[in-house]
């Protein structure tokens, strides 16, 4: 039996490696923290602690405090202390940026291609009137040989998709943050009625600061705005008015916001659906609403959503009871929806239990101590304004004609 060896350190070599750190950081501190203590949090030199009064602008002086940390393999955060101080945190090892895999973001990309062209051409057969047996093989084959009507539908939703997630990735990249291409999520035509789950770009390190948090965030819903309302405004103006055919029994009735029932009312002159009429969308109008649907899933302010990046960036830590409140105001709306056999209520409870379990508290930057100026809390209570005026209390619910 060989016997395993361990390498362990002395207690005098442990002291001597601590206080060669120590002494080596509060160098680099030298000129830009008036240090009251230190804690050697993770030792003997994993995780260091300062704690003191920073000398200048906070957002100069971290600028400077993490290259010279950088040189020797300390990564640093910056944050607010409750007695108003501040303290440094070093973190030793530097975060990496792995490349990521175009080929990746390209396969993906095509896989959601051909589900949202599949769902756009299986709707278009619908509405010029072409119905098969749902039960037969040619319910499943036919969508597939007509798949180019699929292109107004697809062409809409990835283009407001791609502006939303290239958004984030330009100003991403201004800031210098490393951040993957986007990802599109394909879902199967039969379980989606977009064939889409959307689109994501990663952060392959956290942000760096609270202002690039603020400006990455509100980036995607901007971008995607921009593109998806002229094309709701073109989709709506090749929709027709009127009543449901009377062979229909059954309809999915989109959600209306007060941006929508505007728009409506700019292109047919009438708050819609009223008297029993409803605007019957043309593939280009659904792909828009769906723009306005995902931008409002976006700027809810929990975790790592654009809107929790925009509340985090404002308010902080502050920001983590705010997702808390809004995760239960999604679950007590979701149930009395339900508890009303109102199928909507299944939307909320989704995507309150998704924010629970993988996005309940935003991750603090680098920089946790420079606030983002008062144009930045403009923008901020703009983008509040945008989520009320897109807001959809019943995103999408069944309505039965007989």
């Amino acid at each position: 039996m060989e016997q395993e060896v361990t390498e362990t350190q002395s207690p005098e070599s442990t002291t001597a490696t601590q206080l060669v750190a120590v002494g080596q950081l509060r160098r680099q501190l030298t000129g830009l923290m008036r240090i009251k203590v230190h804690e050697i949090v993770q030792p003997p030199d994993a995780v260091i602690v300062f704690r003191g009064e920073m000398n200048d602008d906070t957002q100069a002086a971290f600028e400077q405090i993490s290259q010279r940390f950088a040189d020797v393999g300390y990564t640093a955060w910056l944050r607010d202390r409750p007695d108003g101080g501040h303290e440094i945190v070093a973190t030793k090892g530097m975060h990496e940026r792995k490349p990521g895999r175009a080929w990746v973001n390209v396969a993906l990309f095509l896989a959601t291609l051909f589900s949202v062209l599949y769902v756009g051409a299986a709707n278009a057969l619908l509405d010029a009137g072409i119905e098969v047996d749902p039960e037969s093989l040619d319910a499943l084959t036919m969508p597939l040989t007509y798949l180019h009507w699929g292109i107004p539908f697809a062409a809409t939703l990835l283009g407001i998709l791609l502006a939303h997630e290239l958004s984030h990735y330009f100003v991403a990249r201004r800031y210098g943050s490393p951040v993957s291409l986007p990802y599109f999520i394909p879902m199967p035509p039969f379980f989606s009625i977009i064939g889409t789950m959307g689109a994501v770009i990663v952060q392959r390190a956290p942000m760096r600061s609270r202002k690039a948090l603020f400006d990455i965030g509100i980036a995607g819903p901007v971008g995607g705005l921009i593109v998806a309302i002229p094309l709701l405004i073109l989709g709506l103006a090749l929709s027709s008015v009127g009543r449901p055919p009377l062979d229909v029994d059954v309809v999915l009735q989109e959600g209306n916001s007060i941006l929508y029932l505007g728009l409506k009312y700019l292109v047919f002159g009438k708050i819609l659906p009223s008297g029993g009429e409803d605007v019957w969308l043309h593939s280009v109008a659904f792909a828009g609403w769906v723009g306005l649907l995902v931008t409002m899933i976006n700027l809810i302010p929990v975790g790592q959503l654009d809107g929790g990046h925009v509340a985090y960036a404002l308010l902080g830590r502050r920001a983590w009871t705010l997702g808390y409140a809004v995760i239960g105001a999604m679950v007590a709306w979701g149930g009395w929806l339900l508890m009303n056999g109102n199928q909507a209520g299944g939307f909320w409870l989704t995507w309150s239990f998704l924010n629970m379990m993988m996005n309940r508290q935003h991750p603090p930057p680098l920089d946790d101590a420079t606030r983002v100026g008062w144009r930045r809390v403009a923008w901020g209570l703009l983008s509040l304004v945008i989520f009320v005026l897109l807001f959809m209390p019943e995103p999408m619910k069944t309505v039965y004609l007989r």
